[in-house]
């Protein structure tokens, strides 16, 4: 009998009893068998089935036309006219007060009866006050007479006007004068 106590104090030292003990517990929790070890085990939900509603009378829709492709768009060059940049610079030589923030209208027409063009700028400074306004580039826009107008804020109006025979190289200068009241 003291030879078998002698093996299990073996086996507690040596630690293998309790690597067995150890490995059936946990074959013991992971096989769900004791509700204190893993809970009580789900059960099984049934599942029911909803059977889809069966299909009404059906409502009778108009029948929906196709789509057409977009009509093309013939772009040409010729149909849509060109334009460029009409350098100017409008001055004053009348000792007059034009504050900052006064309206400065520019209008540029051909004497062929093109389509005029307009710009209006707030004036930040004193003149010169450059801008450029779109002109067209068509051969028949010149001769095109360019009327400018400032608007003092209080109450000035100067007014100036060019013609030009050609497409000018440099900016064009338009001098305003008093306009009598």
């Amino acid at each position: 009998m003291s030879e078998v106590c002698g093996n299990q104090r073996i086996m507690w030292r040596d630690g293998r009893l309790a690597l067995m003990l150890g490995a059936a517990l946990l074959v013991q929790g992971c096989t769900n068998v004791t509700p204190y070890f893993g809970g009580p085990k789900p059960q099984p939900v049934e599942q029911v089935i909803i059977p889809e509603p069966a299909p009404g009378p059906t409502k009778k829709t108009a029948a929906t036309p196709t789509r057409k492709a977009p009509p093309k768009v013939n772009r040409n060059a010729s149909v849509i006219p060109a334009h460029h940049d009409l350098a100017l610079n409008v001055v004053y030589y009348v000792r007059l007060l034009v504050p900052v923030g006064s309206e400065l209208t520019v209008r540029a027409g051909s004497a062929a009866g093109g389509a005029p063009s307009s710009k209006s700028i707030k004036t930040t400074g004193g003149p010169p006050y450059e801008m450029k306004i779109p002109v067209s580039a068509a051969a028949d826009a010149y001769p095109m007479t360019i009327d400018a107008t400032l608007n003092s804020s209080i109450g000035h109006v100067l007014t100036g006007t060019v013609t030009l025979a050609e497409k000018p190289s440099k900016p064009v200068e338009i001098v305003l004068v008093p306009t009598s009241e």
